[in-house]
């Protein structure tokens, strides 16, 4: 029994030490082989170290989360400011067309807005402050 272990062992040890071999045929291609080739100039090719246990990563994955986490948080902080500006110009539109019923165009010229102009703006603002507004 510990004959045919020890020759198993010989089989397979004998093959992890096998060899890889280069050689160019006569017709000019290159050829790879674990068997030592006959009649043919060959290469005997070694295999690369194998990597240390300690070896770095090719690349750091927490860098690309940490770059798009900032990214995230300064568009989250822009869009935080540009919605508190539009829920103040919201609520100031309101309040405009709710005690206002005189307005000044672009022109600077004070015109009077009809009821269901001013209804539809009072709604139009509500809507903005429903959306923009926490």
């Amino acid at each position: 029994m510990r004959m045919l272990l020890l020759t198993v062992m010989m089989i397979f040890a004998s093959s992890a030490f096998a060899g890889l071999y280069k050689w160019i045929d006569n017709e000019g291609n290159v050829h790879y082989s674990q068997k030592r080739p006959v009649n043919q100039q060959f290469k005997r090719l070694k295999a690369p170290p194998p990597a240390p246990d300690n070896a770095k990563p090719l690349y750091k994955s927490s860098a690309p989360a940490k770059t798009a986490n900032k990214t995230a948080t300064a568009e989250t902080a822009k869009n935080k400011e540009i919605r508190a500006k539009n829920c103040a110009q919201a609520k100031k539109n309101l309040s405009n067309f709710q005690i206002h019923r005189r307005m000044r165009d672009k022109d600077g010229n004070v015109t009077t807005i009809d009821d269901n102009v001013r209804a539809k703006n009072i709604k139009s603002a509500q809507n903005a402050i429903s959306n923009y507004c926490d």
